[in-house]
């Protein structure tokens, strides 16, 4: 399934970490931008993407 996610800190964060854990195709996305969302996209394989 494919999951968009708004947000990446505690209540974002671990959403993602587990959906991406069950197989998903999770994409996140934070008010900074995706350059901040690296270490989180490189520790669960979500695809970082922009807000709008």
């Amino acid at each position: 399934m494919k999951i968009g996610i708004i947000g990446a800190g505690n209540i974002g964060g671990n959403p993602t970490r587990r959906l991406t854990a069950l197989g998903h195709d999770v994409s996140v996305a934070d008010s900074r931008g995706p350059h901040t969302l690296t270490a989180l996209a490189e520790g669960t394989g979500a695809t970082p993407v922009p807000v709008g």
